[in-house]
């Protein structure tokens, strides 16, 4: 089995930071109005409560949503608050090749370090939040009206993204 005790801590930042990087680099990716990013921010806060019910015995999703929970937990948003800085969705999402590299980063360790099985589901995890929040709210239109559910920049970006974690893209 693979948890958190198999990492050292900079390892396990480097697994802790790929949740928050696919939902940055989708937000990032068709910036929306306040009630949108709600609405995505949402979307994965549902996966996260999903992974919780469903997938809590996978030791390393299980240990990676009890650091998130944690660390989500500490923020404060005051100014200069380290863990503000460490789920700073929006600024994330401004620098795609950061959000992607982290990605990339995480399935590397993983591959390196985990057993095949609990990290292919961890990735295939992280793909699954990435997909609801591009499917959280329609992009363009006028109030919501007449946009797409997802856009072509989110449909790059979720391709980037499937490469990054080495997870196969669903049929179109």
């Amino acid at each position: 089995m693979s948890d958190r005790a198999d990492y050292s801590d900079e390892e396990w930042a480097t697994i802790i930071a790929a949740p928050v990087a696919v939902i940055a680099a989708v937000i990032g990716s068709s910036p929306s109005g306040p009630v949108a990013i709600m609405r995505e921010v949402g979307a994965a806060v549902g996966r996260f409560e999903q992974a919780a019910q469903e997938l809590r015995g996978n030791p390393l999703i299980a240990a990676v949503l009890v650091t998130l929970k944690g660390r989500f937990e500490a923020f404060t948003g005051k100014a200069g608050d380290p863990a503000a800085e460490q789920v700073d969705i929006i600024a994330l999402g401004k620098d795609q090749e950061r959000a992607v590299a982290a990605c990339r980063a995480a399935r590397d360790l993983l591959d390196h370090k985990a057993p095949a099985e609990p990290a292919a589901e961890l990735r295939a995890w992280l793909y699954s939040i990435a997909e609801a929040v591009a499917e959280a709210a329609p992009e363009g239109g006028f109030l919501g009206i007449g946009g797409e559910q997802v856009s072509a920049s989110e449909r790059a970006v979720l391709a980037r993204l499937a490469e990054a974690l080495g997870v196969a893209l669903p049929a179109a």
